[in-house]
C-alpha cells in the first residue's frame, strides 16, 4: 500500500472503530471514502491532462482534437477505475485482518497489523459477520465493474457492512 492509502485506511480503521452504531457513522464513513476517491479523480485529470497533447497543440483539426479529447476522457476513467480499485482491495485487505481477528489469529498472520480499529471492530462482530463483511465487498467491486452508479453502490454496499 502506499502511504497515501494506507493514511486513508488508518481514517476509515478509527471512524469504524467508533461505538456509535448509527446510520449517520455509515455517512460517515461513506464520506471518508467518497473523499478519497474524488481526490483521486481530480488528480489523475490534472496528471492526464499535462501529459495530453492537447496541452501541446492549440492549432489543430477540430476532428483531431476531438479524438484527442475522447482518448483523454478514455484514458482518464481507466486510471481513476484502477486506483479505485486498489482503496477498494486495502478496504478488503482490512475487513480480511478484521475477520482473521474475530477468529483469534495471531496478528502475525495480519495484512495490517498497525491499524488498531480492526481490534475493535473485531471485538463487536462474529465470525460469520465478518466474513460477510468480505462478501459484500467482494459484490459491490464486481458491481463497480459493470454500468451502475458509483455513488450507490458505494452506499449500499458501506450501509450493509457489519461494523
Amino acid at each position: 500500500l502506499s502511504e497515501q492509502q494506507l493514511e486513508w485506511l488508518q481514517e476509515f480503521s478509527e471512524a469504524a472503530a467508533l461505538p456509535q452504531k448509527s446510520l449517520l457513522t455509515r455517512y460517515r464513513l461513506l464520506d471518508t471514502l467518497a473523499t478519497k476517491l474524488s481526490s483521486i479523480k481530480e488528480r489523475v485529470e490534472e496528471d492526464l491532462e499535462t501529459k495530453s497533447p492537447l496541452e501541446k497543440y492549440a492549432e489543430i483539426d477540430a476532428g483531431l482534437r476531438e479524438k484527442w479529447e475522447d482518448e483523454l476522457v478514455a484514458a482518464v476513467e481507466a486510471e481513476y477505475r484502477r486506483q479505485r480499485g486498489e482503496m477498494l482491495a486495502a478496504l478488503q485487505w482490512w475487513l480480511r485482518d478484521v475477520w482473521l481477528r474475530t477468529l483469534g489469529s495471531s496478528t502475525d498472520l495480519l495484512h495490517l497489523p498497525e491499524l488498531a480499529g480492526a481490534d475493535a471492530v473485531a471485538r463487536r462482530i462474529t465470525p460469520t459477520q465478518a466474513l460477510e463483511n468480505l462478501r459484500i465487498m467482494e459484490q459491490t467491486q464486481r458491481l463497480l465493474h459493470l454500468n451502475v452508479q458509483e455513488s450507490l453502490t458505494l452506499e449500499v454496499g458501506l450501509i450493509k457492512l457489519h461494523l
